[in-house]
């Protein structure tokens, strides 16, 4: 903590009944090397025993501060409460299931000190299962670098969220001008990203910092039956292709029509054969949605092929090295 008393980062968990990750959550922010911060939980009325969990760990630390909304206000007004509360001159939000790696605040925290012209920081962040076991690693850039904002959000707008979800990123209290927004929400965070780097720089840092859980619960699931993301997908693309930084080719825009189409294909079973039509003709390939299925079966092929391919490149430069 500084001389002042207030925490340099606020590591901010919004949570709906996380009673079965929370503890593991907010561990692996007390085992951080950088101490200078305070762990803002808002509980957004768990019916599990979030609270009790929450409560012992309060006893070990004083870092630890706890709320609870007296109604349930939704997730993206749960993380505006976060920020509502949050003292630290930096925001880290951090998923309730989710987990930061050793030293993520310390190596964000000194990128964006050591660069004012940036405005959002990210990492490279570990897909792992209920059972914390990784099965993949995802991240904006295979190299550290500052990355212009108006490049970023125009790969992001064709290309989907390189940048990461919430628990993936920290920036400074003060340059948040605009808040997360109900009306977005599976992509509600990358709304926020794109209005953060609109005048300023990404920060990617390409080591992973942070583990994002998959698991059957979580509200990413059913925004995609719902055909929610989708729904987010254009709205987002809508407010942000037409800004006058955004530079577009022929391929990008290709992509992102087979990237919706897609999009309606995971969620063929749960929308309206109007959004559906509706989606494909305007934003997608009407004509290249009845061979989605063939599409993904090469695709996976493609993918076990690579996958054994580099397998046997292991095996072999294994029995280099004992041979």
């Amino acid at each position: 903590m500084s001389l002042s008393g207030i925490p340099k980062v606020s590591v901010c968990i919004p949570t709906f009944n996380g009673a079965s990750y929370i503890g593991a959550t907010i561990d692996s922010v007390l085992k951080q090397k950088f101490q200078d911060f305070e762990i803002v939980i808002v509980d957004n009325c768990s019916t599990d025993h979030t609270e009790a969990i929450v409560a012992e760990l309060m006893l070990l630390s004083e870092k630890i501060i706890f709320y609870k909304n007296e109604q349930n206000i939704g997730m993206a007004e749960n993380f505006n409460k976060c920020l509502e509360y949050a003292r630290g001159k930096y925001i880290k939000f951090l998923c309730a299931d989710d987990l930061l790696l050793p030293g993520c605040l310390e190596k964000m925290v000194t990128g964006l000190d050591a660069h004012p012209e940036v405005s959002l920081v990210c990492g490279g962040r570990l897909s792992v299962n209920e059972y914390g076991n990784s099965f993949g690693l995802q991240r904006y850039s295979s190299e550290t670098q500052i990355v212009k904002g108006h490049e970023a959000i125009t790969r992001c707008l064709f290309g989907g969220n390189f940048i990461g979800e919430p628990s993936a990123v920290l920036f400074r209290k003060s340059e948040l001008l605009n808040h997360f927004r109900a009306e977005l929400p599976q992509l509600m965070d990358m709304d926020v990203w794109f209005r953060l780097i609109e005048t300023g720089h990404l920060l990617s840092i390409e080591i992973p910092l942070c583990a994002i859980r998959f698991h059957k619960s979580q509200m990413t699931i059913e925004n995609i039956k719902s055909g929610k993301l989708i729904a987010d997908n254009i709205l987002i693309f809508n407010e942000f292709a037409h800004k006058p930084y955004v530079r577009f080719t022929a391929s990008m825009v290709l992509w992102y029509k087979f990237l919706m189409t897609y999009r309606v294909w995971l969620s063929r079973k749960f929308i309206s054969h109007e959004m559906r039509r509706e989606t494909l003709t305007n934003y997608g390939m009407l004509i290249a949605y009845p061979f989605m299925p063939i599409i993904f079966s090469l695709l996976d092929l493609s993918r076990r092929f690579i996958y054994r391919l580099k397998s046997f490149h292991r095996a072999l430069y294994k029995a280099k090295d004992v041979y």
